[in-house]
């Protein structure tokens, strides 16, 4: 029978299998060894890695430890609510379209699948664009890792194409119960801090259902997630980017740049992170969008998501100190929402992430983090 997903999909296991001698010999391999676990010996992960058979053992053997690893030398905590949603009485679990705020490359997936692998939860399956796959080795290691490739393009032919095949494939694991998948809200991650969903992303959606509207999203169990950083990851490159186009009108990535902000992203402190597992869209919420006309559909839909999603952000007191720091007054330090010295040791963040770039860059990294409470 033909595979038609094969181009995309995640390795099956026989896959995973004969790929994990590559990984364990890669410079990727060797390179996280020397950065997470440089008091072992240089065979340690890649030895760990070559007793690896499954996708399964990949994630409980390499990935879980490397995101412990990384939490813990980052001194960042991971906290998550709303969980309960996966399991019935029975004990059987649900799958979900989770359609994810975006903020870091690699660490928004990465901590969703670490929260469902922690709570016994099967991890989801993750959508990234092909951008991302530098080499070889990194595509071996995200497919392994359950990713689902997203095959970006500039010609209209090829988007609609590989966007139906993209659509009936995550239509197909969440109606056969067999998996959950997590996909980003929207193209690229947001960076001026007002997290708005694409109609483009509901639209490609729904391409692969047969039925109506209020069908095919009651097929698909959306589950809105919220992922909020303490410390903003890549904060000042976001920064960075905003500026370029405001001056220039327009912003070229350079070459490495995603590879750069997914390392950067691991590196930098992020303090607490905490992730909201929403309650699934429900039936009057999809009957709502689904009584307006054509597009406007979409559009209504878009809105209940980010509603939800905005709802659910956690702020914390690096947003509050930057509302007070832009407005000029301690209207929330008066209130109890951040100390002085949350507020220094925000000054002190932005000022090594924003070292040696415009003194602007500071005023859009504080706009960044206030914008939850300036919408």
């Amino acid at each position: 029978m033909e595979d038609l997903y094969k181009n995309i999909r995640p390795y099956t296991d026989a896959e995973a299998e004969e790929a994990m001698p590559r990984i364990a010999a890669s410079s990727l391999a060797a390179a996280t060894a020397k950065y997470f676990f440089p008091d072992k010996d240089p065979d340690y992960l890649p030895g760990i890695i070559r007793s690896c058979k499954t996708s399964d053992d990949f994630q409980d053997k390499i990935i879980a430890p490397v995101l412990y690893r990384d939490l813990a030398v980052t001194q960042s905590k991971l906290s998550y609510s709303g969980l309960e949603s996966f399991t019935n009485s029975d004990g059987s679990i649900n799958s979900f379209v989770l359609l994810s705020t975006h903020r870091d490359i690699v660490l928004d997936p990465a901590l969703v699948a670490l929260a469902l692998h922690d709570n016994h939860i099967p991890t989801c399956e993750i959508a990234a664009g092909d951008n991302l796959l530098a080499n070889e080795d990194i595509e071996a290691v995200m497919r392994v890792n359950r990713m689902i490739k997203v095959i970006r393009s500039d010609n209209p032919r090829v988007v609609y194409t590989t966007s139906k095949v993209l659509s009936a494939y995550i239509r197909s694991k969440v109606v056969a119960n067999e998996r959950s998948v997590w996909i980003a809200h929207r193209g690229g991650r947001t960076k001026d801090g007002f997290d708005r969903t694409e109609q483009g992303l509901l639209k490609m959606l729904d391409m692969s259902g047969e039925g109506s509207f209020l069908e095919n999203f009651t097929q698909l169990n959306i589950m809105p997630v919220t992922i909020s950083y303490e410390y903003e990851t890549c904060g000042a490159l976001k920064a960075l980017e905003l500026y370029t186009k405001a001056k220039q009108g327009f912003y070229h990535k350079q070459p490495g740049e995603d590879v750069n902000s997914m390392i950067q992203g691991f590196k930098q402190p992020k303090g607490g992170i905490h992730i909201s597992f929403g309650k699934p869209l429900t039936r009057e919420e999809l009957l709502e969008a689904d009584s307006a006309q054509h597009n406007e559909k979409f559009r209504i839909l878009a809105k209940i998501l980010d509603d939800r999603l905005n709802a659910s952000f956690k702020l914390w007191p690096t947003n509050y100190a930057a509302a007070d720091i832009l407005a000029g007054n301690d209207e929330y330090l008066q209130q109890g929402h951040y100390t002085l010295e949350d507020k220094d040791r925000l000054l002190e963040r932005i000022g090594w992430e924003t070292e040696g770039m415009p003194e602007e860059i500071k005023g859009k990294l504080l706009e960044l983090y206030a914008a939850h409470l300036n919408e």
